[in-house]
């Protein structure tokens, strides 16, 4: 019985991991990726560098940068075992992530905090510098589903960190992992291409947090207990 247990585990890994990267961008979000590609009208924050975080999709949050650019993704490692495997060489990573007492109590107390390396999260949001922003005074709540285009695939995050200057495109090592699989990402390197649009949601369904994996043991798994809620979500662009 344990030898069919420890060989059932990779194989259900390895179909959730090839389900989740043959998921296409649905039609309506290939529409608001071209659709948004010019200058936000609705800028809800200053210029941190060249991106803003962008209002013009009523019930949404988006980083938009110059031109017909979004964002790029840096690499987060903050929280549990940050300067494990790849994040090894995260010049920046600290032990605390903003919502980390919300991830307690949302998986029953198994789960203290997040971990870069099984949990897809963006950071987003930013505080101690000028310009900052909180996505809360629009709405958004901490450890809501967040959409990610990325590599011309979908995939669903959770917001679960926030920056505390003014860098912008930032996400977890497993979120750019599952994005970028042919690049050499770790925790100093990430994707320099300004093609990632970053979604973040403002109606009171966008988090059930309760619900989600916390126990996952990769971020496949994780990705996959918070798609219904996301593919809800995205339906509404």
């Amino acid at each position: 019985m344990h030898k069919y247990f420890s060989l059932a585990i990779p194989l259900v890994s390895a179909f959730l991991a090839s389900t989740i990267s043959a998921r296409n961008v649905p039609a309506n979000v290939k529409a608001f990726y071209n659709a948004h590609r010019g200058p936000c009208s609705n800028k809800l924050s200053a210029e941190m560098g060249d991106v803003v975080y962008c209002g013009d999709q009523p019930g949404a949050i988006f980083l938009k940068g110059s031109g017909n650019q979004y964002d790029n993704m840096d690499i987060d490692c903050d929280g549990l075992n940050r300067l494990a495997g790849k994040c090894s060489d995260d010049p920046s990573g600290q032990d605390e992530t903003s919502f980390q007492d919300d991830v307690k109590t949302a998986s029953g107390g198994e789960v203290e905090n997040l971990d870069a390396h099984l949990v897809p999260y963006v950071v987003f949001g930013n505080e101690e510098e000028y310009p900052a922003f909180d996505p809360r005074e629009y709405g958004m709540q901490p450890l809501s589903v967040m959409a990610i285009v990325c590599g011309d695939r979908l995939f669903y995050g959770i917001w679960g960190d926030t920056n505390g200057g003014v860098l912008t495109g930032e996400a977890s090592l497993s979120l750019a992992e599952l994005c970028f699989p042919d690049e050499p990402i770790s925790g100093d390197r990430g994707h320099g291409e300004h093609d990632v649009l970053y979604i973040g949601f403002t109606t009171d369904d966008a988090v059930d947090a309760e619900s989600y994996n916390w126990l996952a043991k990769s971020a496949a798994e994780f990705e996959e207990s918070i798609a219904e809620l996301g593919s809800k979500l995205v339906a509404r662009l």
